[in-house]
């Protein structure tokens, strides 16, 4: 493995550490940072600890989506945001939350020991990122495509340590066509994590293989058109984790504080949801922690689904399902409806289905919708719906998750991405 700047160094496999856990646990102090909390009172502010030069998560001029959700939380709470900003290198929870100069810290993996972690508000997973118009389609460590390309991967502290990408190719014995970025990089220059992004534009590497937050927000800021596809969950082993539950952090003693948090991010979860979705995070809703098993045909909504319009609810999905055994199509409500597809699109992004089928239906780790064959939900819009409410293969059933209605609009919105002849058209 070369590295991008100091040449080739042998680096100790961390098999199962995420790039956030890495940055806290990991990374030997760089350079010691003085600490400064915006003027105020305590009782009034929101305090946060956060790295002053690290988007896309935050910055000094709070233009990061971590910065933005803690903005949300601030507000129902009725109090202003005030941070603490240290470089996140080791020691980093020691000397900011746990000495007392913040309450809370974003973006944790949730369970960390060394922190009471609240509920998970997003979920993510290592991605591939390359050109739009490059020959190749990448989702997979076993592609043997990535032989043959120059593949860039973060290595994290002074030591290069191993990101789990990085290991995952190792392992395959993918090393010498594989380039090495310090995630810290130089840090007096602005977001250091998105240089190897950059490089990925400027065609010094063919693709990355990054933590898909850094991955998807500067895939938006490059002049060359990228994609950021989610590496398959099939890569991922007991040994090698690729995507994980992300949450805040609390001092293990402030319980009540962790339940307000909870009671915040559940109260604004759609707004959350969307300012990732803003940010170009791919991902996947958070794993459920001790919920019931779920019912059928409850119809319940989800807090992040948009609400129901007083539009007549369609047939059950018992019904769809039937309908669909016996070959027969129901026509979707909302096909061409302006005002349903535009919610569908919505729906579409806050339940994460671009993170899978590409944010305009293209395709990465999912199939593509825009085709005239889906691999999947292949035919009339009932057995799409049938599909949607209980799963096949990878793709979860959202039965319970949303209602049917928002079903429909999802649907509808899909339908106008569709890029094949009309006349094979079966809805």
């Amino acid at each position: 493995m070369r590295n991008h700047t100091e040449g080739v160094r042998r680096a100790a496999p961390y098999a199962s550490a995420c790039l956030a856990l890495l940055l806290f646990l990991s990374v030997p102090v760089l350079r010691e940072a003085a600490w400064a909390t915006e003027a105020g009172e305590t009782a009034s502010r929101f305090r946060v600890c956060a790295d002053p030069n690290n988007l896309p998560f935050s910055n000094r001029q709070q233009q990061g989506f971590e910065n933005k959700i803690a903005e949300v939380l601030a507000r129902g709470l009725g109090q202003a945001v005030a941070y603490t900003w240290w470089p996140q290198r080791r020691g980093f929870l020691r000397s900011t939350l746990n000495a007392g100069r913040c309450d809370v810290v974003m973006g944790l993996p949730a369970g960390i020991d060394l922190v009471l972690t609240t509920q998970p508000y997003y979920r993510s997973v290592y991605a591939f990122v390359y050109p739009e118009d490059a020959p190749y389609d990448l989702s997979s460590f076993d592609d043997p495509v990535l032989k043959e390309l120059k593949v860039g991967v973060h290595l994290i502290g002074d030591d290069y340590t191993n990101s789990p990408p990085a290991h995952a190719l190792s392992g395959r014995g993918i090393v010498d066509n594989v380039v090495g970025y310090s995630v810290f990089g130089n840090y007096a220059d602005p977001s250091p994590p998105g240089k190897i992004i950059e490089a990925v534009a400027n065609k010094e590497i063919d693709t990355a293989i990054v933590w898909g937050p850094i991955g998807g927000y500067f895939a938006q800021q490059q002049a060359v058109p990228l994609r950021v596809v989610p590496v398959s969950s099939e890569d991922e082993s007991p040994s090698l984790l690729l995507a994980y539950d992300i949450a805040l952090g609390v001092r293990k003693s402030d319980e009540a504080l962790k339940n307000t948090l909870n009671g915040l991010l559940t109260q604004h979860a759609a707004e959350i949801q969307q300012i990732l979705v803003d940010y170009g995070v791919p991902g996947i809703a958070p794993q459920p922690t001790g919920s019931p098993d779920p019912q059928p045909d409850t119809g319940a909504s989800d807090p992040q689904a948009s609400p129901a319009s007083d539009e007549q609810p369609t047939a059950s999905r018992g019904e769809a399902g039937q309908a669909a055994a016996n070959g027969l199509a129901k026509l979707n409500p909302y096909t061409g409806n302006p005002a349903a597809i535009i919610e569908g699109e919505e729906l579409y992004k806050l339940l994460n289905c671009y993170s899978c089928h590409g944010l305009r239906g293209g395709g990465g780790m999912g199939p593509d919708l825009t085709d005239e064959e889906w691999k999947e939900g292949t035919g009339s819009d009932t057995r799409v719906m049938d599909q949607v409410m209980t799963g096949r293969n990878k793709m979860p059933g959202y039965d319970g998750v949303i209602t049917e209605e928002e079903a429909w609009k999802v649907i509808a919105y899909v339908r106008t991405l569709y890029k094949g002849a009309p006349s094979t058209v079966e809805w």
